[in-house]
């Protein structure tokens, strides 16, 4: 990442499912341009906190069923293996593995999980604010579902 010239503004390796590492949101533009180039950015959301980051799960680990109120995600799988599950429900859709290279559009209000398969998978991921006037933020997640018993 650093290779690449991203400047990594938090690492958190705390995560049960492996981690995520944030980069610097003056370099979005960058960002969008090496992962999300078919997706057009305008000026107002390049200004939003798009939180620019990648996502590594680990081999056999899965993230929370979850969704947001307040935004919606890309992502891009870059390395390795990665699995994603999708429904409009609290039901349960069928684990499909990503393409690699290919970008996964999750609305809002979406369920969504991403998943280890059998190696770790790096996946590149934005935010797409419903609201401009009430953008997202960390909080802004509903788990129905969790492996590590998080609320």
């Amino acid at each position: 990442m650093e290779n690449k010239g991203f400047q990594i503004n938090h690492v958190d390796k705390g995560r049960p499912w492996g981690g995520f590492f944030v980069i610097d949101e003056n370099q979005i533009s960058e960002f969008a341009e090496m992962f999300f180039m078919e997706i057009e950015l305008s000026e107002k959301q390049l200004q939003q906190k798009l939180s620019p980051k990648f996502l590594l799960v680990a081999p056999g680990s899965r993230l929370s069923w979850q969704y947001h109120f307040r935004r919606a995600e890309l992502w891009k799988l870059i390395h390795g293996e990665a699995g994603i599950v999708k429904s409009e429900t609290d039901e349960l859709g069928i684990l499909q593995p990503m393409e690699f290279g290919e970008t996964v559009s999750l609305t809002q209000g979406e369920r969504h999980r991403l998943v280890g398969m059998d190696n770790w998978g790096i996946v590149a991921e934005i935010w797409m604010h419903v609201n401009p006037e009430l953008p997202s933020d960390e909080e802004d997640i509903v788990r129905v579902e969790d492996d590590y018993a998080r609320k």
